[in-house]
């Protein structure tokens, strides 16, 4: 999974925010995250602790890395799309919401494994969104950068003919 510099506005940071609540929400789930395939948190809700939250965005980020080299022993490129941890009292369930970003729900046992992974598809879709949106802005605002870069250095150049 490439890895690029991501940044959110607030307008877009409010938006992932709105659509982890809703998934926490529709799946009674324990923590909602919203990270980079490195574990970078972009966003995260429920009733972890913020350096829980750190912790398990890292760790998941982690299980999908490792995904990487298991896919690889069985013909496949790149990693897995998603990854469930089943256990006794909590689950997890991880997935890659474009090229180089995770969504991870955990979640206790009261709640269906099934409904987890449809939930957690349909909020990938929309944070899909919001990372293409982001990435578009990012690149207006480098072309925009440049053109003022460029414009400025051609004025410099053209006042330095004139004024030897």
């Amino acid at each position: 999974m490439p890895e690029q510099e991501m940044s959110f506005g607030e307008d877009q940071l409010a938006r992932i925010e709105a659509c982890l609540q809703g998934l926490l929400a529709n799946t009674k789930g324990v923590a909602v995250l919203f990270s980079s395939s490195a574990g970078q948190p972009f966003g995260g809700v429920g009733s972890l602790s913020e350096n829980d939250r750190i912790a398990l965005s890292t760790l998941a980020a982690g299980s999908f890395a490792a995904t990487v080299a298991m896919s690889k022993l069985l013909g496949q490129a790149g990693a897995f799309d998603q990854v469930f941890f089943e256990g006794k009292k909590h689950s997890v369930h991880s997935s890659i919401v474009g090229d180089d970003s995770l969504l991870v729900v955990a979640f206790d046992s009261r709640t269906k494994p099934g409904l987890v992974r449809l939930m957690a598809q349909e909020a990938a879709k929309e944070l899909l969104g919001v990372i293409l949106e982001a990435r578009e802005k990012a690149i207006d605002e480098s072309v925009r950068d440049l053109i003022d870069t460029e414009f400025g250095d051609s004025l410099a150049d053209e006042l330095d003919a004139m004024f030897p």
